[in-house]
C-alpha cells in the first residue's frame, strides 16, 4: 500500500506526458524488480507507441512495428529478450477505454502476485497519463491555430489555450487522491469522511465539465472543429436526446414528451445535432418549474420554394424578456435568472454556432412570462443516400 502511495503522490507531482510515463515504467519496474519495462500510448489513430521505456536498446524500440491483435505478446518477448513466463504485460484503463499498455520483463517467471502489483500500479498511472495527454493535445492544438492567425486572435483566446494543463491536471490530482483515501490507501475512512469524499470527487468532476464546456468555445472561436456531414433523420435524434434528458425531468415532475416529429432528412453531423439538442433540452429542464411541460417536436417551413426542416423545444417556463433574446447567444451571457443556476454562459453560444458550422440555424422564440420555443433548422436533403426515412409521420408521444 506504501509504494502505491508514494507512486501515486510521485506522478501527482507532475504535468508533463513525458514525465508521467518516465515515472509510471521507472515506479514499475523497480516495484516488482524487473530488469526492464515500458510504457505504450495509444495515439490519434489508435496504434500503440512507445512513450517511456527502462533497459531497453533503443535500436529496438526504433524498429518496433505497430502492435495489434494477438502478436503483442510475441512482439514484446522478441523486444524484451526474454521467455514468455518472464513477461507481464498489463493495460491502461480509464473511463472504460484502454488507452496503452505498461509491460515489464521480470527477473524470474512471473506470478499471480506480479500482475496484481502491475494492475495496481498501472490503475494508478493511467488517470495522470491520460489527463496529461489531453492536456498536451489541447494546448498544442490551441498554440498552433493561435500561431497560425496571431493577428486576428485575442488575449483571451490565449488564456483559453492554457486552460486544460493549468486546471484540469489539478483536478485530475485532487481526484486521485480522494480515490486513494475511498480505496483506504491512507487507512479506514468513517461514513461520514467517505460520503465527504464523495461530494468533492462530485464537486472536481463538475468544475472538469465546465472546463470541457470553455475549451469548446475555445476550440469554435479558433475554428478547430471538425463536423461530419451526412444525412440524418431528425427524428431519431430527438427520441435519443429526450430519452437521454428523461430523468431529470422527472426529478422535477415535468412532462417531457415528443409530438409530430419530422420524418425529414436533413445534411448535418448526428453527434452534433444531439449535443445541441441535449443542451436546449437541458436548458428547458433547468428553467422550467416543477410539474411544468416541455415538447420536442418537428418544424417545417417553406421560403421561395425551398422546405427546410427541424427540431422545436418547447418549454413552460417563465419565458425570456425581448430585450434578451439576442443577448442569450453571445459568449457568457447569463440572464438575471439564470445567474442563480449553475453554469458559465456558453451553452447556447456554443450550439449556435455548432449549428451554424453545419449550415443552419438556430432561433428562438418566447413571450415573457409564457414560456420559449428553440428551434433548429436545415434545408432538406432531397438525396436520401442516408437511407430511407419512415413513412408518415410519427405521432406518438411519450411521458
Amino acid at each position: 500500500m506504501e509504494d502505491l502511495s508514494d507512486m501515486s503522490r510521485a506522478l501527482s507531482a507532475t504535468t508533463s506526458l513525458d514525465q508521467v510515463a518516465r515515472i509510471t515504467v521507472e515506479r514499475c519496474v523497480g516495484l516488482v524488480d524487473a530488469t526492464a519495462g515500458l510504457v505504450l500510448l495509444a495515439d490519434s489513430a489508435g496504434t500503440l507507441r512507445v512513450r517511456a521505456s527502462v533497459g531497453i536498446d533503443l535500436a529496438r524500440i526504433a524498429n518496433l512495428e505497430r502492435l495489434s491483435g494477438d502478436a503483442i505478446s510475441e512482439r514484446f518477448t522478441a523486444l524484451f529478450d526474454v521467455p514468455p513466463e518472464a513477461l507481464v504485460a498489463v493495460p491502461l484503463v480509464t473511463g472504460g477505454a484502454v488507452i496503452g499498455i505498461v509491460a515489464v520483463a521480470l527477473k524470474h517467471p512471473g506470478s499471480d502476485a506480479d500482475e496484481w502489483l502491475l494492475s495496481a500500479l498501472a490503475d494508478q498511472a493511467a488517470g495522470p497519463l491520460e489527463s496529461a495527454r489531453l492536456g498536451g493535445e489541447v494546448r498544442m492544438e490551441m498554440e498552433s491555430r493561435l500561431r497560425a492567425s496571431e493577428a486576428s486572435t485575442s488575449a483571451k483566446d490565449r488564456a483559453l489555450a492554457t486552460l486544460a494543463h493549468d486546471i484540469r491536471s489539478p483536478l485530475g490530482a485532487i481526484d486521485g487522491y480522494c480515490a486513494n483515501l475511498d480505496d483506504g490507501l491512507y487507512g479506514d475512512l468513517t461514513p461520514e469522511q467517505r460520503v465527504a469524499i464523495g461530494r468533492v470527487r462530485m464537486s472536481g468532476r463538475h468544475l472538469l465539465s465546465l472546463l470541457d464546456t470553455v475549451m469548446e468555445m475555445a476550440r469554435l472561436g479558433a475554428g478547430v472543429v471538425d463536423v461530419a456531414v451526412q444525412p440524418v433523420h431528425l427524428a431519431d435524434i430527438a427520441r435519443d436526446a429526450v430519452d437521454m434528458l428523461r430523468p431529470s425531468a422527472a426529478q422535477k415532475a415535468q412532462v417531457l414528451e415528443t409530438r409530430e416529429l419530422p420524418d425529414d432528412v436533413v445534411l448535418a453531423d448526428a453527434a452534433r445535432v444531439r449535443q445541441v439538442l441535449v443542451n436546449l433540452i437541458g436548458n428547458a429542464v433547468k428553467f422550467t418549474p416543477a410539474s411544468g411541460r416541455i415538447t420536442v417536436s418537428g418544424a417545417v417551413s417553406v421560403a421561395g420554394g425551398n422546405r427546410r426542416a427541424g427540431l422545436s423545444v418547447t418549454d413552460s417556463g417563465p419565458g425570456i424578456p425581448k430585450a434578451e433574446q439576442g443577448a442569450i447567444f453571445e459568449a457568457f451571457y447569463r440572464t438575471d435568472r439564470a445567474a442563480m443556476t449553475p453554469g458559465v454562459g456558453l451553452g447556447l453560444a456554443i450550439s449556435k454556432a455548432l449549428v451554424q458550422r453545419m449550415a443552419g440555424e438556430l432561433t428562438v422564440e418566447s413571450t415573457e412570462g409564457a414560456g420559449a420555443t428553440f428551434t433548429i433548422a436545415w434545408p432538406v436533403h432531397d438525396d436520401r443516400t442516408g437511407g430511407e426515412p419512415r413513412a408518415g409521420i410519427d405521432r406518438r408521444s411519450a411521458t
